[in-house]
């Protein structure tokens, strides 16, 4: 049972915020953003932040009205803080999103795929920017485009959005503007999934939806006052967003926060930055964890000191027990300690976390039987070739219940049953933006024969796992589940099989999926950094043999450069988006096998 932490309960995060700047920590260190090289850029306080916010909330009122939509790009240092907290303020809908790209005359533009469908969705009444100028360049540069629009299609084109400065001036002397209402009901912010299985979605987030889940999170890693989070996660995504802006408001945590490149071009400034601070709550998918191994020399690692470092939060992707073992045995010079991992399971139909391991309590790392698993059956077993090694993702975080669930009859299943998961919690969110068909079908669904009382309104996940002794372990997705011979098998076991083959596909990305009707059997792309066609040819062999002796189906092979296996912006794999890429030879192999 998680021990709640003596916190406000206000309801809405911009009631918290503005608890804050009247507190007696008002004049103290809340947020500071760090350069590439770690230094400091920028530091606010809770009353500094909130005369930011409120000059960006009147901005935002002379183009819009409560219940609008503006756009909140990541935009550089704490510029995303204000800006997003301003949109609330106003009562608007904020709708983070990734960074705008900049043509040639440095001007802002939505025009790729994904912000583009964002910008349909939602048509927004504001678009954010960093400064006055980037606001000037970005309407004449909009000007241009609807005289050249007019001219083309000879009639009036859709009014543009307006673009905002965010680093509005902040006269201490100007009366402030009211804030809307408290409602923690009312939607807070418009959250696009990543779409690893379709088209991104706007999840409709509330004002409550937002403080309960984060709220949860506090009280399971005892985050307080003395707390520092570190985090470089990109902020428009669910994780980085509700960690790095979030959860410091609601724990009075302080944060400190980097942009994402400057994490994957150097990940010695995030462990710099966790290593200056005495109490450490840090966050990543698995793959951050894997990177600092592989990219941190050993000789340096003794000059990092991680003792302070109490929380290391891993989600967002497939947790593997091999990263794990590798960052722990790799920085246990730096003396972290392996019972720091909180691997944790969530998605942003639930605001974000759903469950997450206890800190400092060992990790449960299990082997089940293979065979058995694709016949639904989580059934323990010795380590072997045959077995597939899952991590815990803990329990239910305080007031979620979490149920496992046959997909086809809506029932509940008993433990070590694989089912779809179920999640039933107050960070459940309403639906998704302008999309009832798919909103009744994910959100406020019953589960059939369930105990009385205990049936809830969830969430239905998409993942499949199963509960044991409350633990939940994450088997796949749904949609992803490679049907062979009857039986289910979850691609990223596939995946793992053909990456341990071979020293050349060692801790790559991977894609499997099942071909067509025609051509029974998988295909499985990997990346390498490989060059050697005879060390390539035998690499995709043992890849292909490796996984033939796995699963009872023809598989071919492809071996493909670094970077190329398609991705969500979260880095999740898009497995359907790599099969088009192949099928339309848009994805070149540089070797390939096959067992027909």
């Amino acid at each position: 049972m998680d021990s709640p932490t003596e916190q406000s309960l206000a309801g809405t995060l911009v009631d918290v915020l503005v608890e804050h700047a009247r507190g007696v920590t008002a004049g103290l260190p809340l947020f500071t953003a760090l350069d590439s090289a770690g230094d400091r850029t920028d530091r606010v306080s809770a009353a500094a932040l909130l005369g930011r916010v409120r000059a960006v909330a009147a901005a935002l009122r002379t183009v819009g009205a409560a219940g609008d939509r503006v756009i909140v790009p990541a935009l550089p240092g704490l510029d995303f803080h204000a800006g997003f907290l301003g949109c609330l303020y106003a009562g608007m809908i904020a709708v983070p999103v990734p960074p705008l790209r900049t043509g040639a005359r440095h001007r802002a533009t939505v025009r790729n795929d994904r912000l583009g469908m964002i910008h349909r969705d939602c048509a927004p009444v504001a678009v954010l920017v960093s400064t006055p100028e980037d606001a000037e360049d970005a309407r004449r540069a909009d000007a241009e485009d609807a005289r050249r629009a007019d001219a083309e299609a000879g009639a009036g084109s859709d009014r543009a959005p307006a673009w905002i400065s965010v680093r509005q001036p902040v006269d201490p002397g100007t009366l402030p503007p009211a804030r809307t209402a408290s409602d923690p009901a009312a939607i807070a912010l418009l959250q696009y999934t990543s779409g690893s299985t379709g088209d991104p979605r706007g999840v409709m987030v509330s004002h409550g939806n937002l403080v309960a889940n984060q709220r949860a999170l506090r009280d399971r890693c005892e985050i307080g006052p003395e707390t520092t989070v570190v985090s470089w996660l990109p902020l428009f995504h669910d994780m980085g967003l509700c960690t790095g802006v979030v959860l410091p408001l609601v724990s009075g945590a302080a944060a400190v926060t980097m942009e994402p490149a400057t994490f994957v071009r150097d990940p010695r400034v995030w462990l710099r930055a966790i290593e200056a601070e005495d109490d450490v709550f840090a966050a990543a998918p698995d793959f951050a964890y894997d990177l600092c191994v592989r990219r941190i020399p050993e000789a340096e690692r003794a000059g990092i000191d991680l003792s302070t470092w109490r929380v290391a939060a891993n989600g967002s992707e497939p947790v593997k027990a091999s990263t794990l073992r590798r960052f722990a045995e790799a920085f246990r010079p730096s003396f972290f300690r392996e019972e720091v991992f909180s691997p944790g399971y969530g998605l942003a139909e639930s605001t974000l976390i759903v469950t997450m391991g206890r800190p400092l309590f060992p990790t449960p790392v299990r082997h089940y039987d293979r065979v058995a698993l694709a016949e639904g059956e989580a059934v323990p077993a010795t380590p072997s070739e045959d077995t597939v090694e899952l991590v815990g993702c803990g329990g239910a975080v305080t007031g979620t219940a979490v149920r496992v669930v046959d997909p086809e009859t809506r029932r509940p299943l008993a433990e070590r049953v694989v089912g779809e998961i179920w999640v039933d919690a107050p960070g459940n969110c309403a639906g998704y933006w302008g999309n009832e068909t798919e909103s009744a079908e994910v959100f406020g669904v019953r589960a059939e024969g369930a105990v009385p009382g205990t049936e809830g309104n969830c969430v239905r996940t998409g993942d499949l796992g199963f509960l044991e002794g409350g633990e939940l372990f994450i088997t796949g997705r749904l949609k992803d589940v490679l049907i062979i011979g009857g039986e289910n098998y979850f691609p990223q076991d596939v995946e793992a099989v053909a990456g341990e083959a071979h020293a050349a596909f060692a801790y790559q990305r991977a894609a499997a999926w099942p071909l067509d009707e025609e051509r029974n059997g998988i295909a499985v792309v990997i990346e390498t950094a490989e060059r050697d066609q005879e060390v390539l040819a035998g690499a995709v062999r043992a890849a292909g043999i490796a996984v033939a002796k796995a699963l009872p189906t023809p598989v071919s092979v492809f071996a493909v450069a670094r970077n190329k296996v398609p991705r969500t912006t979260s880095g999740k794999i898009r497995r359907r988006a790599c099969a088009q890429q192949v099928a339309a030879g848009q994805l070149r192999p540089l070797a390939q096998w096959s067992s027909r």
